[in-house]
């Protein structure tokens, strides 16, 4: 969030600027280079009464009709009133688009009644839970403890990334891919759009299960950096780091012009999960949180993905033709925190092997499928960001 800018210019949704801690940014201020962008403010006191001086003067130029010429109206919901909005105007309607049909339902686990929380998906007909997740118990934050205090060592190590992600890593993502301002506009605001949502999402679960942080369970721990203001599972990094890899997926094999994409796909990995992790070596979370967010981010990018009008068979085909492992479909996903053995980690490799993820209490429901409905804004940033590819393919420069 902090690289993105400020998200002064989404005062319209009630006051983001207050949204301090989403993430663990002391704000939620970092958008602004993206959904700040095109809000001008106000301008000096001299050049305001400059500009009233000048209008008086050269009004009666304009004519002395009473009305003025019949507008030409312009067409509602077209790329066209679409493009003219500004970007901090699109996030308000990025995340409007999303959470359409989408709510957080409390529950209780049958097994042991312990609380749960199921995102679920109001349109479809049996209103399929996309994502459950069970409360830990104390006992399970006691054991996990250890883990946290052992990654404690890798703080000098690790200090610089831990403090420059406290917000968004977009700077992160944009290395890796080769990205620049001048030419991917629109892919550094799908990567915010996602990461806006993303961190909504994970804000309700939290709520809703509760989870004390680790520095309030165990008094060893000291975390280096500010315990943020909102429970610990699951962790909001974990959920906006996965839910940008799992569009980025999509679209670094959309551009297809990338000959090394499997390798940056790798990395984008390995990325999604440093950043997870770096939350556990700081000190404000446990490794179940980072099982749990990944979990919840994949579904949540899968989602964005789908609202881009960009659905699982489409992703599928793209997949197999850049030759990139990625799973299409967004199967329904439950994590038990009480199946998790004490002594367990996160990384990506035991995300994405069946047995480890299993072992580690997460079942995908491989049975059924979900999907979420196309939008309208989110359709035209996706069009754009996948027109953004690094260089043509040799048959369109060569007119093929």
């Amino acid at each position: 969030m902090s690289q993105a800018g400020g998200l002064g210019g989404l005062g319209g949704l009630g006051g983001l600027g207050g949204l301090g801690g989403l993430g663990g940014l002391g704000a939620f201020t970092g958008l602004g280079a993206f959904l700040g962008a095109g809000d001008p403010g106000g301008y000096d006191v001299l050049t305001t009464a400059g500009l009233g001086t000048t209008a008086e003067a050269l009004r009666h130029l304009s004519g002395t009709d009473e009305l003025p010429p019949k507008p030409r109206e312009l067409v509602p919901r077209s790329e066209d009133s679409i493009r003219r909005l500004a970007v901090w105007v699109r996030g308000s309607l990025y995340v409007s688009e999303f959470f359409s049909g989408l709510v957080w339902s409390p529950g209780k686990a049958e097994k042991d009644g312990r609380d749960t929380a199921s995102l679920i998906d109001k349109t479809e007909a049996d209103n399929m839970a996309w994502v459950t997740l069970h409360r830990p118990s104390a006992e399970l934050l006691q054991k996990q403890c250890s883990k946290v205090l052992d990654y404690a060592a890798l703080r000098e190590e690790r200090q610089a990334e831990i403090l420059s992600q406290l917000g968004f890593p977009t700077p992160y993502f944009a290395m890796i891919l080769g990205l620049n301002t001048a030419e991917h506009a629109h892919t550094f605001e799908l990567i915010t759009a996602t990461q806006v949502v993303a961190a909504h999402t994970v804000m309700v679960p939290k709520f809703l299960l509760a989870v004390r942080r680790p520095d309030q369970v165990d008094g060893r721990i000291q975390p280096m950096i500010p315990t943020p203001g909102h429970y610990s599972y699951p962790s909001a990094h974990a959920t906006e780091a996965y839910a940008v890899l799992t569009v980025l997926e999509a679209l670094i094999a959309e551009w297809g012009t990338l000959a090394d994409c499997k390798e940056r796909v790798y990395m984008l990995r390995g990325l999604a999960e440093r950043i997870a992790v770096n939350r556990t070596i700081a000190g404000v979370h446990y490794p179940i949180d980072s099982w749990a967010g990944a979990a919840l981010g994949q579904a949540v990018g899968r989602a964005v993905l789908d609202r881009c009008n960009y659905n699982a068979d489409k992703r599928a085909a793209t997949f197999a033709k850049a030759g990139v492992n990625s799973e299409a479909k967004a199967h329904p996903v439950t994590f038990v925190a009480e199946d998790v053995r004490s002594d367990v980690d996160f990384c990506d490799h035991d995300l994405r092997d069946e047995d480890c993820s299993t072992a580690a209490g997460l079942t995908y429901h491989r049975d059924k499928a979900h999907s979420a409905g196309k939008t309208d804004v989110f359709s035209w940033l996706w069009e754009r960001a996948a027109a953004e590819r690094q260089a043509k393919a040799a048959a369109e420069r060569q007119g093929g």
